[in-house]
């Protein structure tokens, strides 16, 4: 006995230096957080341009207009052969088109002799008959993605020779940006977001020609990607890249492969930004697109809007709308606390790998409260010994690795520990239902500060790193508390409780029960990390809209409405056997309440709202369906004389 107080009193030790050391990581964490508060409102630059087009406007008056709404920046894909051709900027033929131009007129380009395979790019000559900025620009991109590119001056024209130009090349080879226009749009006040292309070779003179071209762009601000994967090795083109010193901006909801590991080499100077696609757009209005751009900005550290315009197949009244919502998306920015301006860099942490090792102690100590329920003090001890070895060891040479480890074991380990501590058979009075359940809660919320300690770094925060194991951070709890109890009710004869079990007959209502559970938990697996939005119904997706209105930040529903409830009622009434599907309910309920800060890219400070709402709406909710079952169990009583 007085082993296993002495092992309590270390265990607990280890949590608080644990938990005191993870608050000075979450302190910094909401320190910075609350220092992040630029956001960038970015328009596209082919709608300015058709909006330009539209209404015989200067593309720099156009540009001027929505930055006097509060836009930002413009967002520039990287030019290729087949934007050229479509905006009248080039001419393309083909060599047996360019042989049929010659048998029809000989003067034409006298001097080519046309090649089949070849494609061949015609620029206007300037002033001066010299090549133009944009010829040369061309030029110089492709010489250095393509083998054999020349260029000769024909009568009024710049032709640029390419051999085998695939269509495939004409519409996803990068040939650089249009200067000219982008240093009218820079004069406007309008900063300029590059959007580079990845299609083709990435060698170091292709690097050397676009890094030249990036830093010839007038205000830039922010790198970005157009493709679904990067050319080349993120530590080749950080190298490249550094010396632009601007963050690259990394989309959520696009998985562009190699960008995360692009900009940890980059030091972390990462701005997620946020767009609706045009495809998606076509199911949202602005309130509603006003309604996505807050969560964004506000709950996942968002720091730039890549807004796209609505009613752009009538451009004519689509000017005076789009500057209209641009000025609406500055008002919703700035009432959310933030500024509208240049996306800052989020700043970076303290790091110290001892602390880092005080801080899963605590973990080994929520182990250790587990562990010695199941075995003996002595065992308990080595065990957790072991654990400390591993810990320090793990730490020493996979530093990562061992911190989101011990991360996910703090998402399974206290939420165990929370219910089966505070779970018994003994029926209880309100108040100590009460008191049993925000204890409980409490012990699950210490994983969560030892979670979010452990993964304090900018690499969490603005997603290049995540929390891994979230599926077996929700489902491995709930396993476990069950098969606790039944353990500890048949310990001395597990054996025997085995067998007779599995050789108890298998009645109709137990089958369809199981599958009906087993449904109940593919869909909770499912929702679990917004991997299935199409399960979420229409009148909880109502729901969550007014939450959200209501409350500023919306609480998990599987928590106040599920969890928490089904909790109070199982400690109110106590457990037994035919109460588990309560049982499970209530796990399902801490384990959400320590999985909300998995999330680590949503501020600290809105975590623990949303924390706190689905407790004090929960326990509402709880205490509420305690009263109607009280009167049920009465109306019951007094009806069913035998019941």
């Amino acid at each position: 006995m007085f082993q296993d107080k002495y092992l309590k009193a270390v265990a607990v030790f280890m949590i608080i230096l644990g938990v005191v050391t993870a608050s000075f990581f979450n302190y910094h964490r909401i320190k910075g957080e609350q220092a992040y508060t630029a956001v960038e409102i970015l328009v596209d630059y082919d709608e300015l341009q058709t909006l330009a087009t539209a209404h015989h406007l200067p593309l720099g008056e156009v540009a001027a207009k929505f930055r006097e709404a509060g836009a930002t920046g413009v967002v520039v894909r990287e030019r290729t052969v087949q934007d050229l051709k479509e905006s009248g900027e080039l001419v393309l033929l083909k060599g047996n088109e360019l042989a049929l131009q010659q048998s029809n007129n000989s003067q034409f380009l006298a001097g080519i002799v046309p090649v089949r395979e070849y494609a061949y790019l015609l620029f206007p000559l300037g002033d001066g008959f010299k090549p133009t900025r944009l010829g040369s620009e061309v030029l110089r991109h492709l010489q250095a993605k393509k083998t054999g590119v020349t260029s000769i001056l024909a009568g009024n024209w710049q032709v640029i020779t390419v051999p085998g130009l695939s269509l495939r090349e004409q519409e996803k080879l990068g040939l650089g940006f249009p200067h000219q226009k982008l240093e009218d749009i820079k004069e406007a006040g309008l900063a300029i977001v590059p959007r580079m292309r990845s299609f083709g070779p990435t060698g170091e003179e292709h690097l050397a020609v676009l890094t030249a071209s990036l830093r010839e762009l007038p205000g830039l601000s922010l790198l970005t990607f157009n493709d679904e994967a990067l050319s080349g090795s993120p530590v080749f083109l950080a190298e490249h890249f550094k010396e632009l010193q601007v963050p690259v901006g990394t989309f959520e909801f696009y998985n562009q492969y190699g960008l995360n590991q692009l900009g940890i080499f980059l030091d972390k100077n990462v701005v997620r930004v946020h767009c609706i696609s045009e495809e998606e757009l076509r199911n949202f209005n602005e309130q509603t697109a006003l309604e996505r751009y807050s969560l964004a900005v506000s709950e996942r550290n968002i720091r730039a809007l890549y807004v796209r315009l609505f009613g752009l197949e009538q451009p004519e009244p689509a000017l005076e709308r789009g500057i209209s919502f641009i000025g609406q998306v500055k008002q919703m920015v700035e009432g959310e606390g933030l500024t509208v301006g240049p996306a800052s860099q989020l700043p970076s942490l303290p790091y110290s790998r001892f602390l880092v090792l005080a801080v899963g102690l605590g973990v080994i100590g929520g182990v250790l409260l587990l562990l010695r329920r199941v075995f003996s003090p002595v065992w308990t001890a080595i065990l957790g010994g072991l654990a400390l070895l591993g810990w320090a060891g793990l730490l020493y040479v996979q530093p990562l690795l061992a911190r989101k480890a011990f991360a996910l074991l703090a998402a399974i380990v206290f939420p165990l520990v929370a219910v089966i501590s505070f779970v018994d058979e003994e029926k209880k009075t309100v108040r100590e239902t009460v008191a049993a359940f925000l204890k409980m809660s409490g012990v699950s919320l210490i994983g969560a500060v030892l979670l979010t300690g452990l993964l304090a770094d900018k690499s969490f925060l603005l997603k290049l790193a995540q929390f891994s194991g979230v599926k077996l951070a929700h489902l491995l709890p709930l396993m476990l508390v069950p098969l606790y109890y039944f353990w500890k009710e048949y310990k001395d004869n597990l054996v025997g409780a085995g067998h007779k079990l599995l050789m108890a007959p298998v009645l109709i209502w137990y089958a369809v029960a199981a599958g009906f559970i087993l449904v109940v938990l593919v869909v909770y697996l499912l929702r679990t990390g917004n991997d299935a939005p199409a399960l979420v119904t229409s009148l909880e997706t109502t729901l969550r809209g007014a939450l959200d209105q209501l409350l500023g930040v919306r609480p998990r529903t599987k928590e106040f409405l599920v969890g928490h409830p089904a909790m109070l009622l199982l400690l109110y009434y106590g457990f037994k056997w035919p109460r588990v599907p309560l049982l499970f309910l209530g796990v399902i309920g801490q384990i959400s309440l320590v999985n909300t800060y998995a999330h680590l890219h949503t501020p600290l400070f809105v975590s623990l709202l949303r924390s706190f709402h689905g407790l004090w709406l929960g326990l509402g909710i709880g205490l509420v369906a305690i009263l109607v079952m009280r009167f049920v169990n009465q109306w019951l009583a007094r009806r069913l004389p035998n019941g």
